[in-house]
Order: C-alpha cells, then sequence, then structure tokens
C-alpha cells in the first residue's frame, strides 16, 4: 500500500483523500451519504482524549456512528479492545476495514441506527465511544435511550466528543441530572488547538 497521502495521528495510520485506495473506493461504487466522507476532528480529538486517559486493556467496546472508525480501531490497537463498529450507513464500512487492514486489527462492523441497535451487540460490552454523533435534534433523544439500554444491559461507561453542537449540550444536560455524568472541555495538542468537549457517562451498572 502506497505510503504517499497517510497520516499518523496517534499511533494510528490514517488515509488521506487522495490515497489510491480511498478513491478506488469511491470509483467502485462505495459513497457515504451521512457525513461518512471524511475524518472528523471530534475522532481525532477522541483518539487523543483516550490515549492520555487509557481505558482498561481487553475491554468490549462499541463505536457508534463509527463513519470510517477510527477511534474503534485506535481502542483495538492501543487497548487490545474488542471492537465492533457501527453506523446508520453501511457504505462507510469499506472504508473502515481499510483503515483496520491498515492499522493491522481485527474489527466487527454492523449497520444499526441507536435505536435499533440489537441486544446481542450491546450486551456483555463494557465501553461505548462515539465522536460527532449528536448532530441532529432527533439524535439527542436516540442517544438518551441508548445510554438507558447501554445501563440496563451493564454497559459501564460511554464516552462522547463533540466539538460543541447545541444538540450535544442537551445530551450532557440530560446525562448529569440521570447518571453519573461530566462534561470537560479539551484541547488538542495539535498546531491548530482545536477542540471541544468529552462527556463521559460512567458507573451505569
Amino acid at each position: 500500500m502506497s505510503v504517499e497521502h497517510v497520516r499518523i495521528s496517534c499511533g494510528i495510520r490514517i488515509l488521506q483523500q487522495k490515497h489510491p485506495l480511498i478513491r478506488s473506493l469511491r470509483k467502485a461504487g462505495s459513497e457515504p451519504t451521512i457525513y461518512g466522507t471524511r475524518v472528523w476532528q471530534s475522532s481525532l480529538m477522541l483518539i487523543e482524549y483516550l490515549r492520555e486517559h487509557p481505558l482498561i486493556e481487553r475491554q468490549r467496546i462499541i463505536e457508534i456512528g463509527c463513519g470510517w472508525g477510527l477511534v474503534g480501531i485506535f481502542c483495538a490497537k492501543r487497548f487490545a479492545a474488542d471492537v465492533l463498529l457501527t453506523d446508520v450507513d453501511e457504505q462507510v464500512f469499506p472504508y473502515a476495514l481499510a483503515h483496520a487492514n491498515l492499522n493491522e486489527v481485527t474489527v466487527q462492523t454492523e449497520r444499526a441506527c441507536f435505536d435499533s441497535l440489537a441486544e446481542a451487540s450491546l450486551r456483555g460490552r463494557n465501553v461505548i465511544v462515539g465522536a460527532d454523533v449528536c448532530f441532529w435534534p432527533e439524535l439527542t433523544s436516540q442517544l438518551r435511550r441508548l445510554i438507558a439500554r447501554a445501563a440496563s444491559f451493564g454497559i459501564e461507561r460511554v464516552v462522547i466528543a463533540d466539538p460543541g453542537r447545541t444538540t450535544f449540550m442537551r445530551l450532557a444536560e440530560y446525562c448529569q441530572r440521570h447518571f453519573m455524568a461530566t462534561m470537560t472541555p479539551y484541547r488538542m495538542s495539535t498546531r491548530t488547538k482545536s477542540g471541544g468537549f468529552i462527556l463521559i457517562v460512567e458507573n451505569l451498572r
């Protein structure tokens, strides 16, 4: 695989838009439609946060609204996690699997919206992660329901990164009222110093 047009962030190799593999996936008809066409800054922010605040190794993790799956791939590589990548748009999975292969990890995939994640997919998992997944008002309600389901299935923690959208702030306020939750401002160490917020909902059991 060509090393040109590949960047590295927190030890994860990321294909840039001009990489031949990305171009070939698009030519083959894999064209995401729900914002899964690129790497979003919140994913890189969450990866950096998890590098500084490591998860327990060998946990079972779900990445929701995964897009290209970089957060889950980072967890698989850094923490030897068993990772399930989920997204409502199945066209993102060729890009996610290409990145998993590039980073020499194995992940599973499942097409599902937040409300349709199967019980079998949630049960026995330890952590849910997501980046920039609360961008429509209806997603706030869906994520509320998902977090409640996570609690009923014994999932221990939910970690969501966001640039600070109003919809996300409403979700954070809800979680702080109903669960043990914290929302922390976070600024990245990159040259741009971009940032946002990390919502952590824990002790769900």
